[in-house]
């Protein structure tokens, strides 16, 4: 077969062109890193690498959500955490009103306080968050859920909805609490609570009231139509009991009547209404404020471990989610070629090819400069 100068010409640069044009490809490769750098490249893997993009993606907004929801979460927590320090204020004036020896100017001093206090609940029950949405009005977040009605009263304005965020593909959590079940929970509402301190507290105890009530008490009869006066009864076998002496024989047959006296006496004051103004209605107020608070108390505690769960799930989300981060990464880098054995490759093979190209143009330039003038003498 005959190979003519044009034909041998035509051949080299092909193959000259064909070894530039790869070495160019490697050369991009290299740079970017990557083996695949067109769908053309290898479909099946760039298809899949762009699920994979497109699922990474998914999981950094689940991310960001997941932050905004701990953030929304951090400032309900910030919030009840100051509601518990007031009721736990709160509890400790019912008990310090309680002490006898508290004067009506030291009450009423306790009232004006607590007036500020209960502007200062209010504030909490409309709190908002860094968007200035309100954090206790459920769906209505718009909307202040706690407004004064005109007569010393508080109307919640808001719904038994939560806010949600989509934390996970298979998780929405609630961001936020009804501002009912927080503040006039379990049957108390910490505003009628509050102004029911206030009044009762700013009523003076007189010498009078506790004269009339302790008359009441005395001619107070219960059962209702048995004619027994079982307080007078018990206070009347109190005093003979204190009179006597423990080695007296007859001293625990009095005991026994007298504890029997007792229960007698405590269920007829429980039936009774104590005199306005006397010592025994502010104690029996008192002690209903007690029942109230921690009442109070134990819903905001329940609300609370409810956050601090929701706060713990989203940390076991987080851990989860970087796990995911770095699974689909590799993913990528395998379908693409990323790896750095995949760069060492890629080096590799451009330097092959480099030589090639190297070798195949002194090849060409040799070729191309046979004429048979060499040989001739």
């Amino acid at each position: 077969m005959r190979i003519s100068t044009q034909m041998l010409y035509q051949s080299s640069n092909n193959d000259l062109t064909s070894m530039q044009s790869q070495i160019l490809k490697l050369t991009q490769q290299v740079t970017a890193q990557q083996k695949v750098l067109l769908p053309s490249d290898d479909p099946v893997a760039a298809a899949r690498a762009l699920d994979m993009t497109q699922t990474s993606a998914l999981n950094d907004q689940f991310k960001t959500n997941r932050q905004n929801a701990n953030s929304a979460l951090a400032t309900v927590q910030g919030t009840l955490d100051s509601l518990t320090n007031m009721l736990t204020k709160l509890k400790s004036n019912v008990i310090t009103a309680g002490n006898a020896s508290y004067s009506n100017a030291e009450r009423i001093n306790m009232a004006s306080e607590i007036k500020g206090n209960l502007n200062e609940v209010l504030g909490y029950a409309n709190a908002q968050d860094g968007q200035g949405n309100y954090i206790f009005a459920g769906f209505k977040s718009t909307t202040q859920p706690f407004t004064l009605d005109g007569t010393g009263g508080v109307t919640y304005n808001g719904d038994q909805g939560a806010m949600t965020l989509q934390v996970d593909s298979t998780r929405q959590m609630d961001i936020s609490a009804s501002g009912q079940t927080v503040f006039q929970g379990n049957g108390q509402d910490i505003f009628k609570t509050m102004t029911n301190m206030i009044n009762i507290l700013s009523v003076p105890v007189t010498e009078a009231a506790n004269k009339a009530d302790d008359a009441a008490a005395n001619a107070y009869v219960y059962p209702a139509g048995s004619g027994q006066t079982p307080i007078a009864a018990y206070k009347a076998a109190q005093a003979t009991l204190d009179a006597m002496k423990p080695d007296d024989p007859a001293y625990q047959a009095q005991f026994t009547s007298t504890a029997a006296l007792k229960l007698q006496s405590d269920a007829a004051n429980a039936a009774r209404t104590p005199v306005v103004g006397s010592q025994a209605a502010l104690a029996r107020n008192l002690a209903q404020f007690n029942t109230q608070i921690d009442s109070l108390a134990s819903s905001v505690s329940t609300v609370k471990a409810s956050i601090g769960a929701r706060q713990n799930e989203l940390d076991n989300l987080d851990a989860a989610g970087e796990v995911n981060k770095e699974n689909y990464t590799q993913t990528i880098n395998n379908l693409l070629g990323r790896n750095l054995s995949d760069t060492s490759e890629l080096i590799s093979d451009l330097t092959l090819k480099q030589t090639y190209l190297s070798a195949a143009q002194k090849v060409f330039v040799t070729t191309s400069g046979l004429t048979l003038l060499n040989y001739l003498k």
